[in-house]
């Protein structure tokens, strides 16, 4: 009956993934011959929604079966994991309609790569939130330990060593090499290593913690080598961050941390333990508001480092296109800043006018988050 139960969870979530990443496609589908910036304004809601159903598909449906079939409502742990997985299979149309280059295998190695990567802290947090004892002691030195030893090492390699454990990144070939050579002279900063990332997005990334650089095939096929190099040069200044920076980023990597102790703060303090998502909420803000100074930062860098006006610009903007990400962030809270305005930054007007912003959810995720509003409301007066 367990086995069965989980199957059904799994094949609701697959199916109501596929209907509502496909209605959330309707308005970039049907704006094919506009510019650019406007088709990834319409396709942003979208996948916020694709990438909130991890979470809340497999909860609405746990609640529901709970308040519809509640004598065969166990096993929420199996179920929930059955769910996830199902939305995860469902996802692959709506990437594949994105990427049209996309193949399952690809897809599906960088799917279980990104969501273990980002499921890892979830899961390690809520183990951690069901261990956590009601009071303190030693066991709740050990499961706050384990926590921080994990984000520890995920921030100083194991990201890194994983993904090349997954083969997702390899050495690089000879012309980052060169590229990354002649960038880091110029900085006068050299990254401990250099790696090449497979995938369908053009992307860098900077680990300033490790003093590692990657960089995806896909942007070393859409940039010229002048432009790389400007991007490579953003991203080195990100490896020169002072120590006071290091500390900054990693405290705020610990925006989770808090809720670990939920349930001790409960039993001594009472509804004094409100404060600890307070508490997570302000590293959350502080993380991102010190991500936009560095970004800022290093794009002084990018643009410093350019040999004609405007290469570091068009390198963004080419990274924006091609990811299909907007040209104007939904907020400006946001870990990078609006593309629109990195472009003046860098001493280009854009050829468009400034995009609006693109719009905050979509029906479908709209729907989901009533019905888990009214499933909460529903335990609360229960209780």
């Amino acid at each position: 009956m367990g086995v069965l139960t989980a199957i059904c969870h799994f094949c609701a979530a697959c199916l109501l993934t596929v209907v509502g990443n496909w209605l959330g496609l309707i308005p970039w589908r049907r704006s094919r011959d506009a510019h650019w910036t406007e088709r990834a304004r319409l396709l942003w809601p979208a996948r916020v929604t694709a990438v909130t159903s991890v979470f809340l598909i497999p909860t609405v449906l746990g609640q529901l079966h709970r308040a519809c079939w509640p004598e065969s409502a166990v096993g929420w742990a199996i179920n929930g994991l059955a769910a996830c997985l199902g939305v995860l299979l469902g996802s692959f149309p709506f990437d594949r309609e994105i990427f049209p280059g996309l193949r399952f295998a690809a897809w599906l190695r960088e799917t279980v790569a990104g969501w273990t990567l980002r499921l890892g802290v979830w899961i390690a947090l809520i183990a951690g939130m069901i261990l956590m004892p009601a009071g303190w002691g030693w066991k709740t030195i050990l499961v706050s330990g384990g926590f921080l030893l994990l984000q520890s090492f995920l921030s100083f390699g194991l990201t890194t060593a994983f993904l090349r454990w997954m083969g997702m990144v390899k050495a690089p070939d000879e012309r980052l090499c060169r590229i990354t050579a002649a960038a880091s002279e110029r900085a006068g900063r050299s990254p401990r290593s250099v790696w090449m990332m497979t995938g369908v997005a053009a992307q860098a990334y900077a680990f300033p913690f490790t003093g590692e650089l990657i960089f995806s095939e896909r942007l070393l096929r859409v940039c010229t080598d002048e432009e790389v190099a400007t991007i490579c040069a953003h991203e080195l200044a990100h490896l020169g961050e002072p120590g006071m920076v290091l500390a900054g980023r990693f405290a705020g990597s610990l925006m989770f941390f808090p809720l670990l102790f939920l349930n001790p703060c409960f039993h001594s303090w009472g509804m004094g333990f409100l404060l600890l998502p307070l508490f997570s909420l302000l590293l959350a803000r502080f993380s991102k508001w010190l991500s936009l100074r560095m970004e800022r930062r290093a794009d002084q860098a990018g643009t410093g480092s350019q040999v004609d006006e405007g290469v570091y610009a068009r390198a963004l903007e080419k990274l924006y296109r091609e990811n299909q990400v907007p040209a104007v962030n939904i907020n400006n809270s946001q870990t990078h800043p609006h593309l629109y305005d990195r472009m003046l930054a860098a001493g280009i007007t854009p050829e468009y006018p400034r995009p609006a912003r693109p719009a905050k959810t979509t029906w479908f995720r709209l729907c989901q988050l009533v019905a888990f509003a009214m499933f909460i409301i529903r335990e609360i007066a229960r209780s």
